[in-house]
């Protein structure tokens, strides 16, 4: 049980660090360099590793409690081992485990939050440069001199 306990409790952290990382990555949304934001999603990246990695441990010790109590793993839920277990575990586990709860509801929201405002400087980068690409493969323009010349915003030294 201890060991069960001590992987919720590292994820517990591990979802807190991920909800600063993504608040971080909400306020600084047309503040943040590229660099910034390339590196913000390097470290949710880790986060997500080691959360998968804890995960894949935290399978392995319920299966583990799953043998020792003659039940199926698929049976073996965090509510039963909760419900199972003695009061010396029961309390820290049930806190771990309604903090996960928590923290994966907020990841959610933030996330989500994220996402749309991503989405909208997405579709105003894409508007700006469709608006840019027309201007340059407008209809041709007359130089100074009469010549035709594409409509880019470049003009040959020798007209100008």
């Amino acid at each position: 049980m201890n060991g069960l306990l001590k992987v919720l409790q590292k994820e517990v952290k591990l979802h807190e660090n991920l909800i600063f990382l993504l608040q971080k990555e909400s306020e600084g949304f047309g503040s943040l360099r590229g660099s910034e934001l390339l590196k913000l999603q390097g470290e949710k990246s880790r986060c997500v590793r080691t959360s998968a990695r804890l995960e894949k441990e935290r399978i392995e010790l319920v299966e583990k409690i799953a043998h020792s109590w003659g039940i199926k793993s698929e049976e073996l839920t965090l509510s039963v081992i909760i419900s199972k277990t003695t009061e010396e575990y029961s309390k820290p586990l049930q806190k771990c485990f309604d903090q996960l709860k928590k923290l994966i509801k907020e990841i959610g929201q933030i996330a989500d939050k994220n996402s749309i405002q991503a989405s909208g400087r997405l579709k105003s980068i894409k508007s700006s440069i469709q608006f840019m690409s027309k201007i340059q493969t407008g209809p041709p323009t007359y130089s100074d001199a009469g010549k035709i010349q594409k409509g880019t915003s470049k003009i040959s030294r020798r007209e100008a």
